[in-house]
C-alpha cells in the first residue's frame, strides 16, 4: 500500500476543498471538525456492517457499500495524519494483524469498535507533549492505536486486502474530486 501518495492526495484535497469553499478555522478548529467527521463515518460504517444489530435476522450486507463506507474513514483517518503531521505512525503492520486474526478479537468486534473510538476521542483530549507511552505522546500513542485498530477491523473483521483498500481509496478520491468540481 502506497501511504505515502495516499497521504499526500489527501492533503492535496484537502487544501483543495478549504480552498475552494473559503473556510478560514484554526487548527484546532479544522482537527475537531475532521474527527467528528471521522467519528460520523466510523458510526456510518458500524451501522452498514451491522455486527452490532443482534436484533435483526435477515442481515443483508452490501459488501461494495460498507468497503465504500470503510474508505470513507480511511480519508478521514489519513487527513488528521496529515494535519497532526502523524505521518510516521501510519504504518501498516501486518505481521500484528495477522497474529490477532489467529488470536480472534478479544470481545469481538464490538470491543475492538469502542476501543478505537476510544483512542479517537482520547486525541480531542489537551496533550502536554511529554511521553505518555514508550516514546509517544499521548495524542501520537492514541492515533497509532486507533490506526492499527481501523486496519485489524478492515482486514480481520470483514477480509478486506491491502489492495482492495489502496484501489477504493483512490476510485473514492476520484469520486470526490469529481464532486467538488460539481459543487458538492
Amino acid at each position: 500500500m502506497n501511504l505515502v501518495k495516499m497521504l499526500a492526495a489527501q492533503n492535496d484535497f484537502d487544501q483543495q476543498v478549504i480552498a475552494s469553499h473559503g473556510i478560514q478555522w484554526t487548527d484546532e478548529e479544522y482537527f475537531r471538525n475532521t474527527l467528528v467527521a471521522l467519528d460520523v463515518e466510523l458510526s456510518e460504517f458500524a451501522n452498514e456492517a451491522q455486527w452490532f444489530k443482534v436484533w435483526k435476522k435477515d442481515k443483508q450486507i452490501d459488501q461494495d457499500k460498507l468497503l465504500e463506507e470503510y474508505i470513507d474513514v480511511l480519508h478521514f483517518m489519513l487527513s488528521i495524519a496529515n494535519q497532526l503531521n502523524f505521518k510516521d505512525l501510519t504504518k501498516i503492520h501486518y505481521n500484528a494483524i495477522e497474529k490477532l486474526r489467529a488470536s480472534g478479537f478479544e470481545g469481538g468486534l464490538n470491543a475492538v469498535y469502542l476501543e478505537l473510538k476510544h483512542d479517537l476521542l482520547i486525541m480531542a483530549e489537551p496533550d502536554d507533549g511529554e511521553p505518555a507511552f514508550m516514546s509517544f505522546t499521548k495524542s501520537e500513542y492514541s492515533f497509532k492505536s486507533a490506526w492499527y485498530l481501523f486496519f485489524a477491523i478492515g482486514m480481520i473483521g470483514f477480509d478486506f486486502t491491502i489492495e482492495q483498500i489502496e484501489t477504493s481509496y483512490f476510485e473514492k478520491m476520484n469520486i470526490n474530486k469529481e464532486r467538488q468540481k460539481n459543487g458538492y
